[in-house]
């Protein structure tokens, strides 16, 4: 036997559809923040390419294009911007992405209010949660893109020093 709802508390309701839209806001700007991180990468890779031809090209035979210093710091940039991309992209075993239909299932019985009411509250517990792990990804991007701004700089005073 099913309950019929005659009303509906509207800021239930709201309350529901607003938790479920902050979640799938979540995910799609955690698929986006690793999309940056895969052109960080990019830019990364091109810098590095960019960084072995100014140091590996010469017109004199024997002559240094790019200091020892600069070559190691720039190896060590890469090797860091690599962690942070690494430690942004991987699967986030932790992460909420809604209510499960089972769970819904589960209060058929109950009124339509209060299964709106558990919902929300179970999704804002979840987007709390999600919102940590954001913040800890969005972190190591930030730190990355810090680290790939330092190897241009290490490559540019690296060229002019020699």
């Amino acid at each position: 036997m099913f309950i019929v709802a005659t009303e509906v508390n509207e800021v239930l309701k709201l309350a529901y559809e607003t938790a479920n839209g902050t979640l799938r806001d979540q995910d799609v700007t955690l698929a986006n923040l690793r999309n940056r991180a895969t052109g960080l990468l990019g830019a990364v890779a091109i810098g590095t390419s960019f960084a072995a031809s100014v140091g590996l090209l010469t017109t004199d035979p024997g002559s240094q294009t790019l200091p020892a210093w600069a070559g190691w710091t720039m190896l060590v940039l890469v090797i860091f911007i690599g962690g942070t991309v690494m430690l942004t992209l991987w699967p986030t075993a932790d992460w909420k992405y809604g209510v499960q239909a089972a769970a819904l299932l589960a209060n058929s019985a109950r009124s339509i209010d209060d299964v709106h009411q558990q919902a929300a509250q179970a999704m804002v517990a979840a987007a709390a949660s999600n919102e940590e792990l954001l913040n800890r990804r969005f972190l190591a991007y930030r730190v990355g893109v810090v680290a790939l701004i330092l190897e241009v700089v290490v490559l540019v005073v690296g060229v002019l020093l020699v």
